[in-house]
């Protein structure tokens, strides 16, 4: 939630790359986002903004911006999410990799619910399985089933939930993010014979030789996990999944 003005983090989001750090991830939660967003939408709230990367989704909507802090907020809020009472009327409150860093999860639901305007949308993301990454803070982790409850108990209908990256794409996304660290907890002598043929490969490859491997990799499971990106809920054999994207109407 808090504003980032960096052209790395929005390009990845927005026009992720084979090859870049977060792109299992983020790949899909922009798939997400674009199989899910209402096609009838004009004013806009982005609850939660950071960099707002998803801005050009919108188009020319009326597109306003809500953070703790940051450039060009059209709100400011605090700790509690609040935001001021004058804020309403909204088509569709955007809430993407918010949820988990709120204080208070069911009062900033209460929010959304009220700046909407009737039979508003919220189109929200969140974490299923991820690492801690405060932002300044990291509370929650949420199942389909737990996000939905909530969701529902502040006023709001469920009329889609997915799951992102889910299955072999989740573990391969887990095992890159893990690879990095492995190296700290080495005590095994497998393990650390495995380290020292990385460590021979970075000193005597190429940088660029690991990155084309990397984006091959990306390829790959682009093209042999196709159906673990994005994920009706209700689909059986999904038990794993990074990320969770819901659309909801309020009622």
């Amino acid at each position: 939630m808090i504003e980032i003005d960096n052209d790395q983090y929005l390009r990845e989001r927005i026009q992720p790359i084979p090859g870049d750090l977060l792109y299992l991830v983020l790949s899909d939660l922009l798939l997400a986002l674009q199989n899910l967003l209402p096609t009838d939408v004009s004013r806009v709230l982005d609850y939660g903004s950071g960099g707002s990367p998803y801005r050009s989704l919108f188009g020319n909507c009326i597109y306003h911006r809500a953070d703790l802090a940051g450039q060009d907020l059209d709100y400011q809020y605090g700790l509690d999410s609040r935001l001021p009472v004058s804020a309403g009327g909204y088509g569709l409150v955007l809430s993407t990799q918010v949820l988990e860093h709120v204080e208070d999860p069911t009062l900033y639901l209460m929010e959304c619910h009220r700046i909407l305007a009737p039979n508003g949308r919220l189109l929200l993301t969140t974490h299923g399985i991820f690492e801690d990454h405060a932002c300044p803070y990291d509370y929650w982790r949420w199942t389909t089933f737990g996000l939905q409850k909530l969701i529902e108990g502040n006023g709001f209908k469920i009329e889609s939930s997915v799951k992102v990256t889910t299955g072999p794409r989740a573990v391969m996304f887990l095992a890159e993010r893990a690879s990095g660290r492995l190296e700290l907890a080495a005590s095994g002598l497998y393990t650390r014979l495995l380290l020292f043929s990385l460590r021979l490969m970075r000193r005597f490859g190429t940088r660029q030789l690991h990155e084309f491997g990397t984006r091959r990799l990306h390829q790959m499971a682009d093209k042999d996990f196709a159906g673990n990106r994005v994920v009706d809920a209700k689909e059986v054999g999904h038990g794993t999944y990074i990320g969770v994207a819901m659309l909801a109407r309020r009622v």
